[in-house]
């Protein structure tokens, strides 16, 4: 037979748009080199009379009645293909792979890291909850050896296990700055709203703001959920805001203690401090430290 099909006819398209030429693949691109080949396959399966490709052999492929010069247009096209585009399509598909396992692996550490400073926060306020209770209970042995008619006081008994309640509820508890405030409004269902953009829809037992309103400005949004393991999903989860539209200026954190407000404030203002002196390298906070990136 003679020569029907040209290389012309699969690589046209390819070479006028020079895609393999700068290692950069487009999902368009990806589109042309994938029609391409698959034009290409078609009419090799039609002219050798193969209709299941698995059952392609060379034995087949070794026709004479095809010839030579058509072999080669099909030939040239293949390696064309390979070398030109699917060679550099899987080079660059390695990379990405790369930077995502990079990425998934900083995730990953920034996980256990949270994890870490949950478990902290546990520890610091079961232990803030001991000390108040041991506090308490010698003040209620002073009492009672002062008098056993006045003996153990409901009033301080009261006190102490509001304190412990209260710390308890804390862990439970979020603080959602940057939501915009306006007159009417449900302060719960800005907190839905926001929530799914993280694709977490948790049973909220109480929302609302906090502070003294002022012209100009956003009171923050408190809300509490059923359990810890709920503020930690959240809090791992807030940092996708800042590429969200609408949601950028949005900021989650836990709601910690004025001492850890202070703290914390400080810190903040340390580190960014410290990444505008050293703007190529990169710092963040972990432990209640600042920390430099591993690069």
């Amino acid at each position: 037979m003679a020569v029907q099909y040209r290389a012309e006819k699969y690589l046209d398209g390819i070479m006028e748009t020079g895609i393999g030429t700068d290692n950069n693949f487009c999902e368009e691109n990806l589109r042309e080199v994938y029609k391409a080949t698959r034009a290409m396959c078609n009419d090799l399966y039609k002219v050798y009379g193969v209709e299941d490709p698995k059952k392609l052999s060379p034995e087949v492929l070794n026709k004479t009645s095809i010839v030579k010069a058509q072999m080669a247009e099909w030939l040239f096209s293949a390696i064309f293909l390979l070398d030109h585009c699917c060679m550099p399509l899987m080079s660059s598909a390695k990379c990405q792979i790369e930077k995502l396992q990079e990425e998934k692996i900083c995730d990953q550490k920034e996980v256990i890291d949270l994890q870490k400073e949950l478990i902290a926060k546990k520890d610091n306020e079961l232990s803030s909850v001991n000390k108040t209770v041991e506090k308490e209970m010698k003040s209620f042995s002073s009492v009672l050896q002062q008098s056993c008619t006045t003996a153990l006081s409901p009033k301080n008994i009261a006190t102490a296990v509001k304190k412990i309640s209260k710390e308890e509820d804390r862990t439970k508890e979020v603080i959602m700055f940057g939501v915009i405030e306006e007159q009417s409004e449900s302060p719960a269902a800005k907190v839905t709203e926001i929530l799914e953009q993280l694709d977490e829809k948790p049973c909220i037992l109480d929302c609302k703001r906090i502070g003294q309103r002022a012209t100009g400005t956003n009171r923050p949004i408190i809300f509490t959920v059923k359990s810890t393991d709920i503020v930690y999903q959240i809090l791992r989860k807030a940092k996708r805001l800042k590429d969200i539209d609408g949601f950028k200026t949005v900021y989650i954190s836990p709601n910690r203690t004025p001492e850890e407000r202070i703290s914390r404030q400080k810190l903040v203002t340390e580190l960014k401090k410290i990444r505008s002196e050293n703007p190529d390298c990169r710092y963040f906070i972990r432990k209640n430290e600042i920390v430099k990136a591993e690069i």
